[in-house]
């Protein structure tokens, strides 16, 4: 695994997979699924950062954020964070751990195609869609409560269908207070989680909204889907 460099707006990119890159290129930069309005100043939770490709974008809006950034495969933790220093980013706090229901040693399936796809490394045997082929390893992970000790205005999670996990960890703990935005990619399975996924989010004064393939759409559905939510106090 050799990574290759590109330029992507003002920055410059490590990575290892193009196809990869140019999804999550579209997706992030093009389709600005993560757009959001935020304070000059924002504290951002990035769950799943993979090589910083949400941060970089984070930053080009938000210059001033401080990021805490958490991204378990060790495959990619170094071009996460190449990436930082290479385009000069400061502010980022950088956490090569597993974020789920608690602290112990856990087994992530990543990408075995020889394609480098690592996005998609998750908890679950060849991905959380059951169709790509993977192999184990062994990784840390924690809870996130153990982390989040301020006030904050974004919790993004990209992490591959741990989203009920780490919220109810976040609601046990009371910690899901101390979040103003969420912004939540679903992953379905075979047992559905978006009921109780929506669920906390409302019970804790998130107004929410629904996104596929970047457009809004009325209610959700148990694809893959953006959640966001936004705290009723911060609503206007």
């Amino acid at each position: 695994m050799i990574p290759k460099v590109t330029k992507l707006q003002k920055y410059s990119i490590a990575y290892l997979s193009k196809k990869e890159l140019n999804i999550l290129k579209d997706e992030i930069f093009n389709k600005e699924i993560y757009k959001i309005q935020l304070n000059s100043n924002p504290v951002i939770y990035d769950l799943g950062s993979h090589i910083g490709l949400s941060i970089l974008y984070f930053k080009n809006k938000y210059p001033n954020s401080t990021i805490y950034a958490f991204e378990p495969n060790p495959n990619i933790f170094p071009l996460l964070e190449e990436n930082i220093q290479r385009n000069g980013i400061t502010d980022v706090h950088l956490f090569e751990v597993a974020l789920s229901k608690r602290k112990t040693h856990s087994t992530l399936h990543i990408d075995s195609s020889g394609e480098d796809a690592f996005s998609t490394a998750s908890f679950k045997k060849d991905a959380w869609n059951g169709k790509q082929k993977t192999l184990p390893i062994e990784i840390e992970s924690d809870l996130l409560s153990n982390y989040l000790t301020r006030e904050i205005d974004l919790l993004k999670m990209d992490i591959e269908g741990e989203e009920l996990n780490v919220l109810s960890d976040l609601q046990r703990t009371g910690k899901l207070s101390l979040v103003k935005n969420i912004i939540i990619e679903y992953h379905p399975g075979t047992q559905s989680k978006l009921k109780e996924i929506i669920s906390i989010l409302k019970q804790n004064s998130f107004i929410l909204k629904y996104k596929e393939e970047g457009e809004e759409i009325p209610e959700p559905k148990n694809k893959l889907i953006l959640i966001v939510g936004q705290k009723i106090s911060n609503h206007s």
